[in-house]
């Protein structure tokens, strides 16, 4: 187990572990006990992935630094340091593996979701930085996934996640929680120096800033969100306020722009758009 830095963020990988469970699941098993066999398999699971292996195998440990990695390269841009710098330190945030259950269970490449308190409590947030483009290609790497992921306990954290899980839904975005999440990400894509970045997030497009751009200006829903947001939560007023680079990929704070591109090409006659 690690701790990263001064931040309420944890990483660990069960190791031996989810064999100790795996053993105990198929004795239960055995004895037809299925109390036990519940237990095992739902609470047990979540608290094992949060326990620390003492004595930790290769595996485990060329996991652990592979998260911390990621986590570094967050860490060395200006957005990654403000969501870091935002998290709620009254709740820890577990970064664990996600296995082949879990991964058919949500049909994802990594998410994030509250453990109970009978399950250890905290965020925890299943990613495996193998399964994505190594962060050298800014985009869909393993730290702008992660980074994403990280959006999402920090809401968790500091709003819970009964606000989160009654997020308003999209059209093309699924829900705000993620249209919040998706573009933050892509802020911290440009951070990166990347040129890519995700257009919605039902469909995962790699497209430039222009393109990008070009769907905004006809979607007003996007905006109606973008101004919901720099509006209701504080990340997102901090990156609306960052005027450099100008040409930089930050649509948080072109968004009175767009907005009004979007009026005067649908010859609306309005000030601006009604509330999300």
């Amino acid at each position: 187990m690690k701790q990263f830095g001064r931040y309420p963020i944890y990483v660990n990988h069960p190791g031996r572990w989810e064999e100790v469970r795996q053993r105990q699941l198929d004795y239960f098993k055995s004895q037809r006990d299925r109390r036990m066999v519940t237990w095992l398999t739902y609470t047990a699971k979540r608290l094992y992935e949060i326990t620390q292996d003492v004595t930790p195998g290769p595996e485990l440990l060329a996991y652990e630094e592979a998260v911390c990695q990621q986590l570094r390269l967050i860490s060395t841009t200006l957005i990654g340091r403000c969501l870091l710098e935002s998290l709620n330190h009254h709740v820890k945030v577990w970064i664990v593996p996600l296995d082949l259950l879990d991964r058919t269970d949500c049909d994802c490449g990594a998410y994030t979701f509250p453990g109970k308190p009978n399950e250890g409590g905290g965020v925890r947030i299943y990613y495996n930085p193998t399964d994505f483009n190594p962060s050298a290609r800014r985009w869909q790497g393993a730290d702008d996934i992660l980074f994403h992921e990280l959006v999402h306990a920090y809401r968790n954290g500091r709003v819970g996640y009964d606000v989160v899980n009654h997020a308003k839904p999209l059209n093309d975005d699924d829900n705000t929680e993620e249209f919040l999440a998706l573009h933050l990400q892509n802020v911290y894509l440009a951070c990166r120096g990347g040129t890519r970045f995700y257009r919605t997030y039902k469909k995962r497009e790699s497209v430039s800033k222009d393109v990008a751009y070009q769907y905004f200006v006809g979607n007003a829903e996007a905006l109606m969100a973008f101004r919901y947001w720099v509006e209701n939560e504080p990340i997102a007023a901090t990156v609306s306020g960052w005027m450099t680079p100008a040409d930089s990929f930050n649509p948080w704070r072109d968004q009175p722009v767009l907005e009004r591109m979007y009026i005067s090409s649908e010859s609306l006659g309005i000030p601006r758009l009604p509330p999300l």
